[in-house]
């Protein structure tokens, strides 16, 4: 569904197989963040063609991080698409990252990711995203804050009610706390997580980062 000018959101809301909401953010560099599963795509593809948006005219993926439910879709795409992922997380796959893949009997990425995310700004055409580095759920996470129109993708380190898991390899509580915390200082209109319902509204948001950092740090 739209959200904004060039921005769409598609939630995963089946209670029988779990997977990551999709951000679409069209435009010069028409970029898919997080397109989940493989043999779930399609559900999100079907999604993305109501809204008259075709997942063929992706030529980037973009991923909060390196978790199977966020990025095993990505080979379903060919080589002409570019990949980027948080520099800290590429590392995380080769070692911990790959073997959660692996443990949970699923193939790693066979395709390259072709650019490494630092701290900083991201130009996607005429649009501008801070890269912030989140680690918590996972130790290269990170957040695209889109200051012109104050929305946050979050991923996995904020939901609404709650936070991204810690129990997983290279999970770290303190450090999603700080992570968190840091998140919270910004003026975010549109809260839109890695799973569950999109937040609107600073006042709100505000309330929820007021909630989660008082009940589970």
């Amino acid at each position: 569904m739209k959200i904004l000018k060039d921005f769409y959101f598609y939630p995963w809301t089946s209670p029988q197989d779990n997977n990551a909401n999709t951000v679409f953010i069209d435009g010069h560099v028409p970029t898919l963040v997080d397109p989940g599963h493989s043999h779930l795509f399609g559900n999100i593809a079907e999604a993305m063609l109501r809204d008259r948006v075709d997942a063929g005219r992706v030529r980037l993926l973009l991923f909060t991080h390196g978790h199977p439910d966020h990025v095993e879709a990505t080979d379903r795409f060919d080589d002409a698409v570019l990949r980027a992922i948080g520099k800290a997380e590429y590392r995380y796959m080769q070692g911990e990252g790959r073997d959660l893949f692996l443990g949970t009997g699923i193939q790693p990425p066979s395709k390259p990711f072709q650019i490494l995310l630092n701290e900083g700004e991201l130009k996607l055409g005429q649009k501008t995203f801070l890269v912030i580095p989140t680690p918590g759920h996972s130790p290269g996470s990170v957040c695209l804050y889109y200051q012109k129109e104050k929305v946050l993708i979050s991923g996995d380190t904020v939901f609404y009610l709650g936070v991204g898991r810690t129990d997983l390899p290279g999970g770290d509580l303190p450090q999603l706390a700080e992570s968190v915390a840091m998140l919270a200082k910004l003026h975010i209109e549109y809260l839109i997580p890695g799973h569950g319902e999109m937040m609107k509204g600073r006042k709100a948001i505000e309330k929820n980062f007021q909630m989660i950092l008082s009940e589970f740090f």
